[in-house]
């Protein structure tokens, strides 16, 4: 029942509201709009603004909010913008995989931060669902040396203790998803705030011509309306202690994960953390 990925939680009370309350066919007849991506790009913003568990600021710098396919889409711009550039990627170890997949690329703590690099870092960070340790310490670089960062924050909606400001000016993108904090799987569909435009990222095109996923951004407003981001938190947090405790693991500040010691090396990412996913514990602990 314990996962190696980073996969969120299933939580039925999204898909049971979207099928009690007809959604989808309200939206396939018209009596929701499915064309409602300048609302949902509005309204995404006062969602994460939303949170009791959260701080998420400093959105008003970036003057630029796309549509994409959950962050990955976002990851995918970020990577056709460093192979344009000429730019290194570099990651810490534990990051999402996918980000180091299509472009040169190398370990942030194998070598010094240079000119021609750029940063993606997850927040929380995909190694352990925790603020990375070193995460004051690279903004403050890449600040210092001009290096330009991309911020995943595909985790918003399932974490809680998180504060970060996001107006710095290394920052140059900030991707959310609604995939796991409203169990969106099949219907993903995310914002980008950005300081590119043009032909310096593929989603301003997209975003102008609405070329973009209209029935999952349709999908995602509504639910988006309908519960909050601290949603999973306020529904699972005293049972992923619980779990945890039971295992011997440490909770991390996204409700799907914990890390465990030597013990759990099989779960290892890296050879950085030991991350292992209780989402199908967490939802039934009295099972198990």
């Amino acid at each position: 029942m314990l996962e190696k990925s980073a996969a969120g939680i299933k939580h039925a009370e999204y898909v049971n509201w979207l099928i009690k309350n007809k959604i989808l066919e309200q939206i396939l007849t018209n009596k929701l709009p499915m064309h409602c991506q300048d609302e949902y790009l509005e309204y995404y913003e006062k969602w994460i603004a939303s949170s009791k568990y959260n701080s998420f600021t400093g959105f008003e710098k970036f003057p630029h909010r796309y549509i994409s396919l959950g962050v990955t889409q976002a990851i995918d711009d970020w990577t056709l913008y460093c192979v344009k550039n000429n730019l290194r990627l570099r990651v810490f170890r534990g990051e999402y995989p996918y980000s180091k997949e299509f472009t040169n690329w190398c370990w942030i703590e194998d070598a010094p931060l240079q000119k021609n690099d750029a940063v993606l870092i997850s927040f929380p960070f995909s190694g352990n669902g925790n603020k990375h340790t070193l995460y004051d310490w690279l903004i403050e670089t890449c600040n210092h040396m001009n290096i330009p960062v991309f911020v995943d924050c595909a985790f918003f909606g399932a974490c809680s203790d998180m504060q970060v400001n996001l107006n710095q000016p290394c920052i140059d993108t900030v991707a959310f998803s609604l995939t796991k904090g409203l169990s969106a799987v099949n219907y993903r569909s995310g914002i980008t705030f950005s300081r590119r435009s043009g032909k310096d990222t593929t989603l301003d095109m997209q975003t102008a011509w609405q070329n973009g996923i209209h029935l999952n951004v349709a999908i995602g407003l509504q639910l988006m309306r309908q519960f909050s981001p601290d949603t999973l938190i306020d529904a699972y947090k005293s049972s992923q202690i619980e779990i945890c405790k039971r295992l011997e693991i440490t909770p991390s500040n996204t409700i799907q994960l914990a890390t465990g010691d030597k013990k759990w090396n099989d779960y290892s990412r890296d050879l950085a953390y030991n991350r292992i996913n209780i989402r199908n514990m967490i939802t039934q602990p009295y099972l198990y």
